[in-house]
């Protein structure tokens, strides 16, 4: 893929909020990406009252000590196991299906990320307090605002959620730059670390760095919060995804593939079933009329593996 055909791309930044309507779609620049999709107003009143969350950043001498390109998944004896049982970007038919089995696992590790001025998000557990999401998911330009992850979220907190402390991400990349190419893409992801160790309740997901055999092969899996699909209040999943190629940026991401997504959905993980362990590869960052994209790739894997160091 050359950059080139980065242009139609718009990031998937419809962080609706239940109470707010998106703002208008701008129209699509032919030398670079279009305006986030759906900018959100932000509410005047607070949702909750929460820590406000540290912002730290990371280098790439940071991420980039181990030759690791795996950590481990979490699967607590107490949850049982499931063997994978406003604008729309949808290739074909929708193949969203209403995820009700939220207390299996692994979708007990996937939840909604909810700012306290009404933007949403979508992320999932990747340690024992440790969440992956996407960058633009985070209010790194929003003083005041406090940030709450909650697991298996429908119609409301089902399992007792948590308040992000801190939250991590590289700099020097942002999908809303005019000129933003694959590399912006590639590292539009964020870790909120929590404030409880959920996952040891919930259960976790591995992280993967991108394995050639997964390319052109339908074994791929999604979830996240859609704004256009029970406004946001329901986890949607799809089964079956295809990374198309990897995008440019280097051999490991961002991902190209084929998932049905919508606003809400941002920072939702993209994993696979590996013989009974989920490795989750990325997050949902960005879409067009052709393909979606998924950050991820051997800088994301370095931060998920120093957060869980780091941050135990």
């Amino acid at each position: 893929m050359t950059l080139s055909s980065l242009a139609p791309l718009v990031t998937a930044f419809l962080l609706l909020s239940s109470r707010v309507a998106a703002s208008p779609v701008p129209e699509t620049r032919d030398n670079a990406f279009t305006n986030p999709i759906g900018i959100p107003v932000e509410q005047t009143d607070s949702l909750f009252s929460g820590p406000i969350p540290e912002i730290v950043t990371v280098s790439l001498e940071d991420l980039r000590e181990s030759n690791a390109t795996e950590v481990p998944a979490h699967i607590p004896d107490e949850v049982l196991d499931n063997s994978e049982l406003d604008k729309r970007y949808i290739f074909g038919a929708d193949d969203r299906v209403l995820w009700t089995d939220n207390k299996v696992y692994p979708f007990s590790t996937m939840g909604k990320i909810q700012w306290s001025s009404g933007i949403y998000c979508s992320g999932a557990l990747i340690g024992p307090r440790h969440v992956a999401t996407a960058k633009h998911c985070a209010p790194l330009n929003n003083p005041g605002v406090s940030v709450r992850f909650m697991p298996g979220f429908y119609d409301g907190e089902v399992f007792p959620g948590a308040y992000v402390t801190t939250i991590i991400y590289l700099p020097g990349y942002s999908v809303n730059d005019p000129d933003a190419n694959a590399c912006d893409i590639k590292e539009d992801w964020a870790i909120f670390i929590l404030d409880s160790r959920l996952g040891d309740q919930q259960g976790f997901l591995g992280a993967k760095v991108i394995e050639s055999s997964l390319i052109a092969n339908p074994v791929l899996l999604h979830l996240g919060y859609p704004g256009d699909l029970a406004n946001g209040q329901r986890p949607y999943r799809q089964d079956k995804i295809t990374i198309r190629n990897r995008f440019d940026c280097d051999s490991t991401g961002g991902l190209s593939t084929d998932a049905d997504v919508a606003g809400g959905m941002s920072g939702g993980p993209i994993w696979q079933n590996d013989n009974g362990k989920r490795f989750q590869l990325g997050v949902l960052s960005a879409t067009s009329s052709t393909e979606t994209v998924f950050a991820g790739g051997s800088n994301w894997f370095g931060a998920v593996s120093r957060a869980r160091q780091d941050f135990p």
